[in-house]
């Protein structure tokens, strides 16, 4: 016969034991495939490579922005934008913007891992936004220096499942995120009177200028 005591120390044991998957699975982030795959656009094709691609600086003043104000830079065009392919594809600052850091908090909605050049494609609102608010577009190179950036991303994420190209996740409720990094106008996806471009995100997407390259990404307090 099992004493009472003992008998609830096995029923206490036995219910632990049986939740740990659960655990398990609750407390899960996604991974990232490894090797990567080579991008289907090689760095050395990609527009603008050189400013995607810039190392994080050792030292650096942020500019505490928000989402509303990078949107709001849709006023303020780099020189000559809209009518030179040149200077949408240029490989030096178009604009004084380029060289500023900026740190923005904001509401993960979205993430993305582009097949062209396997950089994570993130999708911020306002802090307290509805789903369908503004949105800028936030990326996180495959350089070695943003190794650790990447992974800091992948455990802010739920879920058990892998990361590949082409791989996208959704997010509701969104998750409140904090991203430092270079302040980016990403021309490739340049259209004629429309600031919003093309094939750049969602339709939530509200602007060209992004948050790109970012070095920091942790969850807002």
């Amino acid at each position: 016969m099992v004493r009472p005591v003992t008998q609830r120390f096995f029923c206490t044991k036995l219910c632990a034991f049986a939740l740990f998957p659960i655990t398990q699975i609750l407390c899960a982030s996604p991974t990232e495939v490894t090797p990567l795959p080579p991008p289907t656009t090689l760095v050395a094709k990609q527009q603008r490579a050189a400013l995607k691609h810039r190392h994080p600086p050792i030292l650096y003043n942020a500019t505490r922005a928000t989402v509303a104000q990078v949107v709001a830079l849709n006023r303020r065009l780099p020189a000559g934008v809209n009518t030179s392919a040149a200077i949408r594809r240029s490989n030096t600052p178009i604009s004084p913007y380029e060289t500023r850091v900026f740190r923005v908090d904001g509401d993960l909605w979205r993430v993305k891992m582009e097949d062209n050049d396997n950089e994570y494609h993130l999708e911020i609102s306002r802090r307290g936004g509805r789903r369908n608010a503004n949105r800028i577009i936030v990326e996180i190179p495959t350089d070695p220096a943003y190794a650790g950036t990447r992974r800091a991303l992948l455990s802010l994420l739920p879920g058990n499942y892998v990361f590949r190209q082409k791989t996208s996740r959704d997010i509701s409720p969104p998750i409140p995120i904090r991203v430092t990094g270079y302040v980016f106008y990403d021309g490739a996806h340049w259209t004629k009177n429309d600031v919003q471009g093309h094939n750049h995100g969602t339709a939530f997407t509200a602007t060209l200028w992004e948050i790109h390259p970012a070095w920091k990404i942790e969850r807002a307090p």
